[in-house]
């Protein structure tokens, strides 16, 4: 009597075990990237913890692996050590992809699962703001890495963030640099590929974030 209870149980557990894989599969697909040693817990500026790899690097390593365009760079901490998180949008959809800042490897791609991509239909405002997105970087020759470069050189500082903005139908791009240890804002035309303005510590979010 044990004997089919226990083999009931095995088969119970398998299929269980099955399910709950597929709907982790459903809801979102991860891809983990083993092309280094861990990330080590440093900060991307200040100090000799200082990164070696410049986020515009991180930037194009995305680019490259997700065949998108980046629209949003940013430096977070993953699991206690910082990391560059860039997400990416493409006419195929959009991904989420961290770096390694040492190492420059690509640690993790993070995209829209099944079920994910469904409910994403009712989402209609991330939907509309991905969208709007891949048509305004489509058109301009500068891409996000090249502002953070141009942010960079005019600027004597090392970028730590950097996002698409649209203002008034206009594509900008505003990337966060750090000179000194003070942080500063600078907008970046991509029709022109010069910096248009500096503006003050603590400016006004809009939408796009």
């Amino acid at each position: 009597m044990n004997a089919p209870t226990h083999g009931l149980s095995r088969r119970a557990l398998l299929r269980g075990g099955l399910l709950a894989g597929a709907a982790t599969l459903a809801l979102g697909a991860t891809t983990s990237i083993a092309q280094g040693p861990a990330p080590q817990p440093v900060r991307p500026v200040g100090g000799s913890g200082q990164a070696p790899t410049p986020l515009a690097h991180a930037v194009r390593v995305a680019e490259k692996q997700t065949g998108g365009r980046a629209r949003k760079a940013e430096t977070d901490r993953e699991r206690g050590v910082y990391v560059y998180e860039i997400k990416t949008v493409s006419k195929d959809g959009s991904a989420t992809v961290l770096v390694d800042p040492v190492s420059g490897n690509v640690l993790r791609v993070d995209t829209p699962g099944f079920i994910a991509s469904i409910a994403n239909v009712f989402d209609r405002d991330d939907q509309r703001k991905d969208q709007a997105a891949f048509a305004l970087l489509e058109a301009p020759s500068m891409t996000l890495a090249d502002a953070i470069e141009t942010a960079e050189k005019g600027t004597g500082g090392r970028a730590v963030g950097a996002a698409l903005k649209s203002q008034y139908g206009s594509a900008l791009f505003e990337v966060k640099v750090v000179k000194d240890l003070a942080p500063q804002k600078v907008l970046v035309d991509p029709a022109t590929g010069k910096v248009v303005a500096v503006p003050a510590h603590g400016g006004r979010k809009d939408d796009d974030d």
